[in-house]
């Protein structure tokens, strides 16, 4: 009886066995198909003006060795920072005051003075052709920099300010540019 007990067994699990390969599908062929992605750098700057009246050029605050008046920023943010180590270059680039009116020579030499837009830190003085290199790495995250700059006029700038022709048309274009290497 047990001989039969366990033959029984034995065919019952022979049967379902039989039945599970029985039902498992074939296969008659496969392949493989690559999924890929990226992630777009997203890159911001701008460069903002601070100050839309004109400035009475022999204020105390042009003098040298005050602090100068704001008169614009620049933002950079950079979205998601790059895979290796990069650079940006924010270049400056300016030539001294000079009146619009043909009639009137003087020139008016001024510095640019960089600072964060918050904290207390020292400002940088900029010449008419200067930059500054900020280097951002993989493991940054979101990263912005803003920088306030403000004009003031340099000791020449100052004397020649002094004996200058009384007009509101000096003015001078300050390029702010962004490069990456």
């Amino acid at each position: 009886m047990t001989k039969r007990i366990l033959r029984g067994l034995l065919v019952v699990m022979f049967m379902s066995t039989s039945f599970l390969w029985a039902i498992e599908p074939q296969v008659l062929g496969s392949d493989t198909i690559e999924f890929k992605g990226f992630i777009e750098g997203s890159l911001y700057f701008a460069v903002t003006k601070l100050n839309e009246s004109s400035v009475n050029l022999l204020t105390e605050e042009l003098q040298p060795g005050n602090p100068g008046v704001d008169i614009g920023k620049w933002t950079l943010r950079i979205d998601n920072p790059p895979v290796e180590e990069t650079s940006f270059t924010i270049s400056y680039s300016f030539e001294p005051l000079r009146s619009t009116l043909e009639t009137i020579e003087d020139e008016i030499e001024f510095v640019l003075l960089e600072r964060p837009e918050e904290g207390e830190e020292t400002p940088v003085e900029r010449a008419g052709s200067s930059s500054v290199t900020l280097t951002i790495s993989a493991d940054a995250e979101l990263t912005t920099f803003t920088r306030v700059f403000a004009a003031r006029l340099t000791p020449a700038g100052f004397t020649a300010a002094m004996t200058a022709a009384a007009t509101d048309t000096y003015k001078s274009d300050i390029l702010i540019s962004l490069s990456a290497e």
